[in-house]
């Protein structure tokens, strides 16, 4: 019995351990499963009504704008400015996007595909379509629909095998262009719909339509005198806090804000000390005598130079400061330097000068098969024109394998070094050295050519040169110094005020940023500082960063002075706001209390202390008086009243005002309703078309938590 009863006190024991251990089991097993929707949760960095904007999905099409964007303007790579300011359209974007969609499902509003081929391929395609740069004819700048449906062939193609692999690529860019711009289509619609059922359910009526033709047509000039609010003394006029904040909760709408932060912050200018501009100077002392006599100068520049060596000729026009007085009066042979210019010390070499053309217009058949195929069908088409006189244009439309088909070939206006980029050396000095009218077969980075100079500039003076040019810029010793003070200060000093007070005593300037936004790239005047806009929305009180560093050469630190999280302004940062505004309604009290009556206006303004003018040719459309500004209160109630009487004291925004209408002017129009009404119908849908979805997006419940990832 002592025995069993062991074992049942060790089983109960032995469950408690499995109990537990299974409990752990389960528990670890819940957070394991649940760690992936913990990360999802995390990767949400905007919900928009309840609606979620995954990290990845925000990403993915900042990248599509990004590609877009390099398409359109033809770079590369993109500056920092640049892909913030992408960054924030693609979110604004996505914000319209979605609130669009839950107007739309809600008033069942829907786009079919085939409204969207209308809006591509109808007979007016949409203004999207026609602005957009790859549909437009070069020459003209206008839409070209040939063109437009060339690029769409082209796009739509299943099998790509018979282009090369560069190409096969530049096929599936420019068919993530179109779907950018398609969906864009899409919204444009969308929007155009909603826009269009509220416009229709706001039309003017007829007494609308009458009230506003009278208001234009009745004109006054009247006299007034007016006694400002200014003229009293504030001191005599007490405001309790109670009293303030009682308006504050009267007005409280019309404090509503979008957050922000405020911050004190240090910045350096790292500049290029003695030290380093002496450095620069020996680096190219050393290369001197070389860059003055090697043969192979183009390998020499490109490995030492900043301004990469361009293989081509360029009108000494084109040059600017010592290059081109370089270029315009030196021989061919003639090495100028080394010579110190804005801040780049640089050495000149003519290679060679010429007189040509600085620009050709040229015409081309183009293959991009360069084998056998490809070569063979270049020879039938030069026998072609050259033996049976072929129309070049039309062989251009049939044959040619890129944009230029569908203008017969024409590529346009083009300088050597726009040519040399693109299409190589070979291309260039084939259209620049060719014949008008004659044809010429020449290979290019991209493929085979046929071409014809078709017209050609005034021939000028070109010349070929090398450029040796190395900028003075700050060391990374220089660099040290400047960031290891810095980062000293900051060390010591981890709260804002002694942060503030060293800063000072060791002679920085400690300047103010007094309004930071969450989607601002800047803190005060510094460009490029996302990074401490980070910090200072991530931070309380206080707190003093590190020390960042932007591309512009600049050092700062940021200490967190001040943040404005509520949806409304503070009482605080609009009291005196609002005590003025009290002050000025005692004020207006005390001055009508005391306020005497006479039987014209000088009499008025003498026994008042008023000052007195007139005002000419105002109506109810008139925006500011002359002389007077605005004052909403005034005008209504000189544009209404009769001739020749004098008013009572009229309490206005600025001041008491008294006055008398002493001419009017009734225009001898003729009222017509229609066009009465439909000059308001269209005030309305330019106010419904911003308006509308400004209201729609105040009353959103948008939480925007970018700030953790950008």
């Amino acid at each position: 019995m002592a025995t069993l009863q062991k074992i049942r006190k060790q089983s109960i024991l032995l469950l408690i351990v499995v109990g537990l251990a299974m409990f752990a089991f389960i528990i670890g097993d819940f957070l394991t499963s649940g760690s992936s929707l913990f990360q999802q949760s995390q990767e949400n960095i905007v919900h928009i009504n309840g609606d979620k904007l995954n990290y990845r999905e925000y990403e993915a099409r900042i990248q599509e704008m990004e590609d877009v964007y390099k398409l359109q303007t033809g770079q590369s790579s993109l500056s920092e400015e640049i892909v913030n300011q992408i960054r924030e359209s693609v979110y604004e974007t996505i914000v319209r996007e979605r609130l669009l969609d839950e107007q739309a499902s809600a008033l069942g509003v829907t786009v079919t595909d085939k409204e969207l081929f209308d809006m591509v391929n109808g007979e007016n395609p949409h203004y999207i379509v026609q602005q957009m740069p790859f549909f437009q004819n070069p020459e003209t700048g206008q839409f070209d629909r040939a063109q437009m449906m060339n690029f769409l062939r082209t796009i739509q193609l299943d099998d790509l095998s018979m282009y090369s692999a560069d190409a096969q690529a530049q096929i599936q860019q420019m068919k993530n262009y179109w779907l950018f711009w398609e969906n864009n289509l899409k919204y444009a619609r969308l929007d155009e719909k909603i826009n269009n059922l509220l416009d229709k359910s706001v039309a003017s009526n007829t007494i609308e339509a009458q009230a506003a033709f009278d208001a234009r047509q009745r004109s006054v000039d009247f006299a007034y005198a007016f006694k400002p609010y200014s003229s009293l003394p504030d001191s005599a006029f007490k405001v309790s806090k109670a009293e303030a904040k009682k308006l504050y909760e009267e007005k409280i709408e019309q404090f509503r804000q979008e957050p922000y932060r405020a911050a004190r912050y240090v910045v350096v200018d790292v500049l290029p000390t003695q030290d380093d501009n002496d450095a620069v100077k020996a680096q190219i002392d050393r290369l001197a005598e070389n860059f003055a006599t090697t043969a192979d100068y183009e390998a020499l520049v490109n490995a030492h130079s900043e301004i990469p060596f361009e293989n081509c000729y360029i009108a000494n026009t084109a040059y600017a400061g010592v290059v081109r007085d370089f270029a315009e009066t030196s021989a061919v042979g003639a090495v100028q330097g080394p010579l110190f210019d804005n801040n780049v010390w640089m050495m000149l070499r003519k290679i060679d000068e010429v007189t040509l053309p600085d620009s050709v217009k040229v015409s081309q058949i183009f293959i991009r098969n360069t084998g056998e195929e490809g070569e063979h069908l270049r020879d039938s088409l030069m026998n072609e024109l050259v033996r049976r006189r072929a129309d070049f244009e039309q062989l251009a439309r049939d044959y040619s394998e890129d944009q230029t088909a569908a203008n017969g070939g024409d590529m346009g206006w083009f300088r050597e070094m726009d040519a040399l980029r693109g299409m190589g050396a070979d291309f260039v000095n084939a259209c620049f050295s060719a014949k008008k009218n004659q044809y010429y077969s020449v290979k290019s980075n991209f493929g085979l050519h046929i071409i014809k100079v078709t017209d050609t500039t005034k021939p000028v003076k070109k010349s070929k040169l090398a450029q040796l040019a190395m900028s003075v810029t700050p060391t990374s010793k220089t660099f040290s110094v400047e960031y290891n003070k810095l980062n000293q200060l900051v060390a010591k000093n981890q709260n804002l005020d002694d942060f503030v007070k060293a800063a000072q005593e060791a002679g920085y300037f400690v300047q103010s940023a007094p309004n930071i936004r969450q989607s601002d790239n800047a803190i005060g005047n510094v460009s490029s500082m996302r990074q401490a806009v980070r910090f200072v929305y991530n931070n309380k009180v206080g707190a003093v960063s590190t020390v960042f560093e932007n591309s512009n050469n600049q050092y700062v630190v940021v200490a967190v002075s001040d943040i404005n999280d509520g949806e409304y302004r503070s009482f605080e940062s609009v009291q005196d706001q609002l005590v003025r505004e009290i002050v000025n309604q005692k004020k207006a009290a005390a001055i009508l209390k005391d306020f005497k009556s006479a039987e014209t206006l000088a009499q008025v303004a003498a026994q008042n202390g008023m000052r007195t003018d007139t005002a000419r040719l105002v109506s109810f459309s008139t925006r500011r008086m002359v002389g007077i500004g605005d004052e909403p209160a005034l005008l209504s109630a000189v544009t209404a009243a009769p001739l020749n009487e004098l008013s009572a004291p009229l309490q206005c925004k600025n001041g008491i005002y008294v006055y008398e209408v002493l001419s009017q002017v009734n225009a001898e129009n003729d009222f017509n309703a229609t066009d009465e009404q439909n000059a308001l119908d269209a005030d309305k849908s330019y106010r419904i078309m911003y308006q509308a979805y400004s209201a729609v997006r105040d009353q959103a419940d948008i939480k925007d938590s970018r700030i953790r990832f950008y």
